[in-house]
C-alpha cells in the first residue's frame, strides 16, 4: 500500500472534500460548501490521499490582518476515523501552516476545538496560548432591537468601533463566511444599541461570539437584549480576559491587548 500523499487542495476536490468534512463534523452541507467555494479568497488548503481515497485535509485561512501583517488560521483539520492513529492529522497541519506562510502569512494561529488538544498543536505547529477570554451567562431580557447588517456593513462599523484599539481585521472573504455561518445556526451578523454582534443559536442560549459596544454603552445589557431577541433564556457572551481560559494560539506572541473576536468557529 503506498503512503499517503499530501498535497494542495484542488478545485476538482469539492465534492470529496464536503463529504470528508461532514462525515468528521457533522456540520451542515451549506457550511462546508460555502467555504470551499470561498477558496482562493479564503487561503488554501491540503488534503491526503492514498489509493484514491481522501483521506484528511486542513486549511489556511489568510484573509486576516494585525495592523499591516497577514496571518493564517490553521482551520477544520479533518481526518477519517479509521485513518487516525497514523499522523496524518499533525502532518497536515505542519503542511497547511506551511502553505500560510507560502501565501504572505507572518503569524500561524489556531483555536483548538478543547483545551487538550493545545499541547497536540504546540507539538505539530509551534503554537502556544495567545489569547484568552472568559465566559459570562446573562439572563436574557427585553432591550434595543437588533438590526441585520451586511458583511460589508459589519465590517466598516468594526473598523469604526475598534478605532485605537489593536486588534485582527477579518477581510471580506472572512466576513461572508461569518455572516453565512451565522445565519445556518439561526443567528446574525447585527446592529444593536449602537453597537454590532455576531450572534448563533445553539442549545438554547443565545451564544454571542463578538459583541463591540461604543464607549460608555453596557454590553450587559445588550447581551440580555440579544438573549430577548433570539427567545433565549440566556445569552452567552465571550469577552477577552488575559486571566480567562485560552481561546486562540499563536506561533508567536500577539502583542498585549490585541483583540481577535472572529474565528469562524
Amino acid at each position: 500500500m503506498a503512503e499517503p500523499i499530501i498535497r494542495p487542495v484542488r478545485r476538482e476536490d469539492c465534492e470529496l472534500l464536503a463529504a470528508l468534512w461532514r462525515r468528521v463534523f457533522q456540520d451542515p452541507p451549506e457550511l462546508s460548501r460555502g467555504f470551499l467555494e470561498e477558496l482562493p479568497a479564503l487561503g488554501g488548503g491540503v488534503c491526503a490521499g492514498e489509493d484514491g481515497v481522501l483521506l484528511g485535509a486542513a486549511y489556511a485561512v489568510t484573509d486576516y490582518f494585525l495592523e499591516a501583517r497577514r496571518l493564517a488560521y490553521l482551520y477544520a483539520v479533518a481526518v477519517l476515523p479509521e485513518a487516525r492513529g497514523r499522523g496524518l492529522g499533525a502532518a497536515l497541519s505542519r503542511e497547511a501552516a506551511a502553505l500560510g506562510r507560502r501565501l504572505g502569512a507572518e503569524i500561524v494561529c489556531t483555536c483548538p476545538a478543547e483545551d487538550a488538544l493545545y499541547p497536540w498543536y504546540e507539538r505539530c505547529i509551534g503554537v502556544r496560548p495567545a489569547l484568552r477570554q472568559r465566559e459570562e451567562r446573562i439572563e436574557s431580557r427585553p432591550g434595543p432591537l437588533p438590526v441585520p447588517l451586511t458583511p460589508e456593513e459589519y465590517g466598516a462599523r468594526r473598523e469604526a468601533l475598534l478605532a485605537g484599539t489593536l486588534h485582527v481585521r477579518p477581510g471580506p472573504a472572512v466576513l461572508r463566511r461569518e455572516k453565512a455561518n451565522c445565519r445556518l445556526c439561526g443567528g446574525e451578523l447585527m446592529e444593536i444599541g449602537g453597537g454590532i454582534a455576531a450572534v448563533y443559536c445553539d442549545e438554547g442560549e443565545t451564544r454571542i461570539r463578538e459583541l463591540l459596544a461604543p464607549a460608555g454603552a453596557d454590553r450587559e445589557a445588550l447581551a440580555a437584549a440579544l438573549g430577548a431577541a433570539y427567545g433565549t433564556e440566556r445569552a452567552l457572551l465571550l469577552t477577552p480576559d488575559p486571566a480567562g481560559e485560552p481561546c486562540l494560539a499563536a506561533d508567536r506572541p500577539l502583542p498585549e491587548g490585541c483583540l481577535w473576536g472572529l474565528t469562524l468557529d
